[in-house]
């Protein structure tokens, strides 16, 4: 069977696809987002929470692999062209985390915490790695101490990365925007018959925050952005075209000879393929090796049987070792493309996602040392004052005088006047330790204050948008369902969150959607979140709630509220399936019986 891509199922977050060789197969993943998935869609489901572990103090890694002209460097940056300056819409993952993190950095200078956004921008070229934000020198050179003091393995490139020696310190988002145009003007990119931009390298963006408490706790977090150079086949890219050889024989006789400048300047491309595939051999081969490492510590194999990783292989895998291995948190976005010509390569791509996903990583210890250390103080503190406390409080009662304005005749004279009325109300209270317990409140704050900066399941960054989610932060019951998809049962249905997406789900699209819940152009292709869906939804599935109420009251309805939706979502989708056009006629139909939802 020939190669092809059948389908995209984000629901159940699967590709079906034909394999050569296997047939018909799903590739599962995490998440699976469809070719009208927005940008913001994009980094609200996938990429912000790493974004949000890194201003916590976590180590995380985002790395965008695919086949060349299949998306990376428009996911990761943007437009081409205008990748900064696009509409907020269109911005990719680096224009939006480094936002987010300026504008935290800014909340929690307000609070007293000292913070330091430190910005690397690199490309690795082969086992050259260039520092952008320096036009493309490679990194090291100029340095009279580079030799003396880097170890002889480390001495082109990775180190001077990774220990911070191409760090730019910001402050604001006009730095940031100023120094990424700069490094984008020095990439190495190029027109190959695919892509008339094509990135010809490995591109790396190195964010470090370093984050002091009032207390002069300090811990330092990496988020590594790496924006992949695509695969790519010789024979698509025509990336050897105009390749000659330096001397051209004919029969024994030379008949042409070009000097060695201009054969290495016609052989570039290819060069740049060969380094490109080349990395990305190194780092399928990582993947690989974890993948083996995981399965055999899963066995409980001994920690010395387990296979090498190599790491050393690339300059690529050298700089994201702790992203692979390490203790950093990781998400691979793998990009695809429908297209049937080259369904092979989006074949390859999934194959990589699948196994990336498969890879279980031991966890380390994200806390800083010294932030234990303050915690570990802390709760010493905290336990002496409780204690403290304790022997101090006392309950006293107190006589509290309330005055009310009555009417005469009660709750219906409102007419013959009103009368105020004095009452005298025992209340209980705590005193005594008064000033223990405002210095209790201000230790609890400051441990949950550390724990949010390491990480820790406490007050953290994900708080200061508590407000936007509707469980205020507090987290839900794993069996809670939220999202309606081809796999929701009767009970599920119970839950008006679910019933809500299921009307979305077979109205959004109605003409008359606009009117009633709001709809747009932009957000019919989207997929909502359940706090984001119009309230329209929710009011058109409360209202189907009580008419099966008043039908059950009446003896109309035996089935229960779940069983009845999940019937009438089976009959919507038959007859919309058949007929698209009876979509607007029965959603008049609900509108014309619920008239509180013409009112929205």
């Amino acid at each position: 069977a020939f190669a092809s891509i059948l389908a995209v199922q984000e629901d159940d977050s699967a590709v079906l696809a034909v394999a050569p060789g296997v047939g018909l197969r799903d590739f599962r993943f995490d998440r699976v987002f469809a070719e009208r998935a927005g940008q913001g869609e994009l980094y609200d489901l996938s990429a912000q929470r790493l974004v949000m572990d890194f201003l916590n103090g976590v180590n995380a890694s985002i790395i965008c692999y695919g086949q060349t002209a299949s998306g990376k460097t428009y996911t990761m940056f943007g437009p081409p062209g205008k990748a900064l300056a696009a509409a907020e819409e269109q911005q990719g993952i680096v224009p939006r985390a480094c936002g987010e993190v300026l504008r935290s950095m800014q909340e929690r200078r307000a609070r007293g915490v000292r913070m330091e956004l430190g910005l690397s921008y690199v490309e690795v070229f082969g086992s050259e790695v260039s520092d952008l934000l320096q036009r493309g020198r490679v990194v090291g050179q100029g340095r009279s101490d580079r030799y003396g003091q880097t170890r002889a393995t480390d001495r082109v490139g990775h180190r001077y990365v990774l220990d911070g020696h191409t760090e730019c310190v910001v402050e604001s988002w006009d730095e940031v925007h100023s120094l990424l145009e700069s490094g984008n003007e020095a990439k190495r990119m190029a027109a190959t018959a695919m892509n008339d931009r094509s990135t010809r390298a490995h591109t790396l963006l190195v964010l470090t925050l370093t984050q002091t408490s009032p207390e002069g706790f300090q811990v330092r977090s990496r988020l590594f952005l790496a924006d992949l150079g695509g695969s790519e086949k010789v024979s698509k890219s025509k990336a050897d075209a105009g390749l000659v050889a330096p001397v051209t024989m004919v029969g024994g006789v030379e008949v042409d000879r070009v000097g060695w400048q201009e054969y290495y300047h016609n052989r570039r491309r290819l060069q740049e393929t060969v380094h490109i595939n080349g990395g990305l051999f190194a780092l399928k081969k990582v993947i690989e090796a974890l993948h083996v490492r995981s399965q055999m510590r899963a066995a409980g194999t001994s920690a010395h049987l387990l296979p090498y990783v190599p790491y050393q292989d690339s300059k690529l895998t050298m700089l994201l070792r702790d992203a692979l291995g390490g203790t950093s948190r990781t998400l691979v976005l793998c990009t695809a493309t429908m297209d049937p010509s080259h369904a092979q390569e989006s074949l390859q791509t999934l194959r990589f996602g699948e196994r990336c996903a498969q890879v279980q990583k031991r966890g380390g210890a994200d806390t800083a040392l010294s932030v234990q250390a303050a915690l570990k103080q802390l709760e010493l503190e905290i336990k002496a004052l409780e204690a403290e406390v304790v022997r101090k409080e006392r309950w006293e009662t107190k006589l509290v005088r309330r005055r009310d304005v009555d009417t005469v005749a009660g709750a219906f004279g409102a007419q013959y006047g009103s009368v105020l009325r004095e009452e005298v109300i025992p209340t209980s209270v705590l005193v005594g330790a008064e000033q223990e317990r405002e210095a209790l409140e201000r230790l609890l704050q400051r441990q949950l204050d550390l724990q949010g900066l390491g990480g820790l399941s406490a007050k953290d960054y994900r708080e200061m948008r508590a407000e936007e989610a509707e469980d205020g932060g507090r987290g839900r019951d794993f069996r809670a369902k939220d999202r309606f998809n081809a796999a929701t049962k009767a009970k599920d249905f119970e839950e008006e969150v679910v019933l809500a997406g299921a009307l979305r789900h077979f109205f959004r699209r109605a003409e008359s959607a606009q009117r009633l819940f709001g709809e747009t152009q932009a957000t019919v292709r989207k997929r909502l979140s359940a706090t984001a869906l119009p309230d329209g939804y929710y009011v058109l599935a409360r209202a189907l709630r009580a008419r099966w109420e008043d039908d059950s009251a009446r003896g109309a309805e035996s089935r229960s509220f779940g069983k009845a939706m999940l019937d009438a979502t089976k009959a919507w989708s038959a007859a919309f399936r058949e007929d698209s056009g009876r979509r607007d006629a029965e959603l008049a139909k609900l509108a014309e019986e619920f008239p509180e939802l013409a009112r929205q």
